[in-house]
């Protein structure tokens, strides 16, 4: 399923897998021209910041928004043929894990090319893919679930999606944030905490250049990780004998 879904992305397409590796850096082109030219940004090494956090959103996101219509998409393969359809949905993450990795390598590949300084912590950078391929995957099953039942869902997704991407400090650092306080609580500190992605894009670039080690908010992200993923496998097997009717 994964290499079919792999197939079916670029078919027909000149450029086919390369779209891949194209799409995020004429998305980095586009920030930099924004940020960094047109309104001076002052962030140290911005390319390498905006891709290092850029990446991980647009593996997120393609999980989501293809996870979504995996199964109302596959009509015709679930009603032929028995397989555990959580298969589904799996199959688009992984296969969008895929080309991330692939698009990740070649990022550190080239910081090493331009001696851009990299930090031993690099070596933990696979281990936070792990955990952000099992938010990707528990969130993607979620929604496909809920979607052969809520066909608005993916409205909402789209809007949610969009404005996540605001919401998470991948083109700007967390210091442009009002830090104001709500009934005692600093709001900049929660907003960044309370986001999964947050934490994960940050915790990439403290193991890519900083040379951090992220322990302490990661357990945010892992926590959400966990439980978003027992929550989609449960959903998809306890409705997963509804989807033939439905769909």
């Amino acid at each position: 399923m994964v290499i079919r879904d792999l197939k079916l992305r670029y078919r027909n397409s000149v450029l086919g897998f390369l779209w891949s590796l194209m799409s995020p850096l004429l998305m980095t082109l586009v920030f930099i021209l924004v940020f960094t030219v047109l309104t001076q940004s002052n962030i140290p090494n911005y390319p390498v910041y905006l891709m290092a956090g850029l990446l991980p959103w647009l593996f997120t996101q393609g999980s989501v928004a293809g996870g979504l219509h995996s199964i109302t998409g596959s009509a015709n393969l679930i009603n032929k043929v028995y397989f555990p359809r959580e298969f589904l949905p799996l199959a688009v993450v992984l296969a969008s894990f895929v080309q991330f990795s692939i698009a990740y390598a070649l990022l550190i590949a080239g910081l090493l090319i331009f001696r851009v300084e990299l930090h031993t912590t690099i070596i933990f950078v696979p281990l936070i893919m792990l955990l952000n391929l099992v938010f990707a995957a528990g969130l993607a099953m979620v929604v496909a679930t809920i979607n052969v039942f809520f066909r608005d869902l993916q409205h909402l997704v789209e809007i949610g999606l969009l404005a996540w991407f605001f919401l998470t400090p991948i083109f700007y650092t967390l210091d442009i944030v009002p830090n104001t306080s709500f009934l005692g609580l600093d709001v900049h500190r929660w907003v960044y905490s309370l986001n999964p992605m947050a934490t994960l894009v940050t915790d990439y670039r403290y193991l890519l250049t900083e040379g951090y080690l992220p322990i302490r908010h990661t357990v945010v992200t892992l926590v959400a990780a966990i439980v978003l993923f027992v929550l989609g496998w449960y959903l998809m097997r306890r409705f997963a004998h509804r989807f033939a009717e439905i769909v």
